[in-house]
């Protein structure tokens, strides 16, 4: 707990006293340089006039002063804004921002909530000072006894940063005021002011604190199963309703919020099992996909290879429907084989199992189209399918119903009778690829064209085309 206390004084303020005394090193130097330059001699000025520079900085030049301006100014605009004095100011917060980039005009700030809430520093250091203080009590009691310190110190907090908004101290505030509402087990308003840090405060230094704090909080409200309609009136640890949606609520926000964080694969993983668990088959797939694909690095890897293979059968539902699970299943086992084959021989037979499944299951799909295609008698559409069956998956049960249904169509005819021919010819025909199988006209049928054309061609002054001239007299046309 040691390092969330932060000493109240701005870091605006120390970065002035760091600027003070360069400034006075720097004097220090030029004064006993001038000094210097009274006792020596001219030759001696000369020399210690070409390394003075060196020890002054690079800043006493013109030559160099420009770009080292520009080198800070890019610096500050990283993390800072110039206000009208030409001062670069960091940065204090959304709400500042907001403030500063307002359009309403000043004539109506003095309505309560458009104007700024009026800055007593003081204050909020001296209330800051005693939460700290409160804070540091409660860590040494116990029961609700602590409970009640670490309410007390995070309402302490929050007039502390209500003093001074949109400063480093409100900052820290805020993150301290989560903290105390954590160590109460006020779980839902310590959650409220973690997300509130982020938002108001992008560019925070409690990141991964953060991070860990509300993954903490989320996988705890994920071992509830109560529904929407179950109210919560008593228990401080929960929110109100519908604990395990409010916790995937939080770990799905982590992700958005902190992509590229340290436990971003962890919360990824840990939403992937939870929909593993619910039977929510096509969500755990989706999950365990993402991790696979956006943290190749995680210590995760393997085993969203492996629960993803399994997600991917349990969603297959069926010959009728699409084979995609299926390629997505063969294809995570021939990842998992290839990529992690230590692991992959600790689970040999369930992933030999799995891989037994896919090729069944593409037999069983492969039988039911010859079925359908049998029972509509078109036996040529049907032998195909039998023979890709036992070709390719000779090893399944369906190899045996293969061969039976081969023998069967050996004396059908390859497609169905059409009977009443003559009826179903007075109605028009409907079909759009029949213009497209059209034979193409015979080569002797063009050179005759050919020579027709050569012998009736004339120019346009009347004069004929001499023959093999098949261009008409016009240069730029080719013959094919």
């Amino acid at each position: 707990m040691g390092n969330l206390q932060i000493n109240p004084q701005s870091k605006s303020e120390t970065l002035g006293m760091d600027s003070l005394a360069m400034n006075h090193r720097s004097n220090s130097s030029l004064t006993k340089w001038l000094r210097l330059s009274t006792v020596v001699k001219p030759t001696s000025c000369l020399l210690l006039l070409a390394t003075t520079p060196f020890s002054l900085g690079c800043a006493s030049f013109n030559l160099f002063k420009k770009e080292d301006e520009v080198y800070v100014r890019a610096r500050n605009a990283i993390e800072g804004y110039e206000d009208k004095e030409g001062n670069w100011i960091r940065p204090e917060g959304i709400r500042a921002d907001k403030a500063r980039n307002s359009s309403i005009p000043k004539a109506l700030q003095f309505i309560p909530g458009l104007a700024p809430r009026p800055e007593n520093k003081d204050v909020a250091r001296q209330l800051y000072k005693e939460a700290d203080e409160i804070f540091n009590r409660a860590v040494t009691l116990e029961g609700d006894a602590r409970r009640a310190e670490f309410r007390a110190a995070a309402k302490k907090y929050k007039e502390a940063g209500k003093n001074w908004a949109s400063s480093a101290l409100e900052q820290d505030a805020f993150m301290m005021t989560a903290e105390s509402y954590f160590f109460a087990e006020d779980y839902p308003k310590a959650e409220d002011y973690y997300a509130k840090v982020l938002k108001e405060y992008p560019r925070n230094r409690y990141q991964d604190k953060i991070d860990q704090r509300r993954m903490e909080i989320g996988v705890y409200w994920l071992q509830f199963k109560d529904e929407f309609y179950h109210v919560n009136l008593v228990d401080n640890k929960r929110p109100w309703n519908d604990t395990r949606k409010h916790g995937v609520r939080v770990l799905e926000k982590m992700r958005l919020d902190n992509p590229i964080g340290k436990r971003a694969d962890d919360v990824t993983m840990q939403l992937a099992n939870t929909a593993f668990e619910r039977k929510n088959w096509n969500d755990a797939l989706d999950t365990y996909s993402d991790l696979i694909s956006t943290y190749p690095d995680s210590e995760h890897q393997f085993d969203a290879h492996f629960l993803g293979m399994k997600a991917a059968l349990l969603s297959y539902q069926g010959a009728e429907y699409s084979a995609i699970p299926l390629d997505r299943a063969e294809k995570l086992i021939k990842q998992m084989v290839r990529q992690f084959p230590e692991k992959a021989k600790e689970e040999q037979d369930m992933i030999q199992d799995a891989f037994k499944e896919v090729r069944f299951r593409r037999a069983e799909r492969l039988f039911t189209q010859a079925t359908y295609r049998y029972n509509k008698s078109e036996a040529r559409a049907a032998r195909i399918h039998c023979q890709q069956i036992l070709t390719e998956y000779s090893d399944t049960p369906f190899a045996e119903d293969a061969k039976a249904m081969m023998e069967k169509t050996g004396g059908m005819a390859p497609e169905p009778v059409q009977h009443l021919a003559w009826l179903a010819d007075l109605f028009p025909n409907r079909d759009k690829i029949t213009p497209l199988l059209k034979p193409l006209p015979n080569m002797e049928d063009n050179d005759m064209q050919r020579d027709t054309y050569e012998r009736t061609a004339v120019r346009p002054d009347g004069t004929p085309v001499p023959a093999g001239d098949a261009s008409g007299g016009n240069p730029s046309s080719t013959r094919r």
